[in-house]
């Protein structure tokens, strides 16, 4: 179980990351952006949840487990930094 004692043991850190989009309407090839698609995320970092990805949770349950955990692979990653360390 994890309790708010056991949550303070992950970091809470800010990743800027390039997303990988999509369109969603029909376009003609001239209209697609070539500009990367930059994206801020901030959440727990949950260490070596998947190999390659730096996973974030955006939440905890009283009963052990997370909710919304992003997998960013490690590829994407432009930035992170520590908003409060564990």
């Amino acid at each position: 179980m994890i309790t708010n004692n056991m949550m303070s043991k992950f970091d809470l850190v800010c990743v800027t990351w390039h997303d990988a989009h999509a369109d969603s309407r029909w376009i003609e090839v001239t209209e697609i952006d070539n500009e990367p698609y930059l994206v801020t995320s901030i959440g727990y970092l949950v260490p070596k949840a998947k190999k390659g990805h730096v996973s974030l949770a955006q939440s905890f349950g009283a009963d052990g487990f997370v909710d919304s955990v992003l997998h960013i692979p490690r590829g994407m990653v432009v930035s992170s930094a520590v908003i409060v360390p564990a």
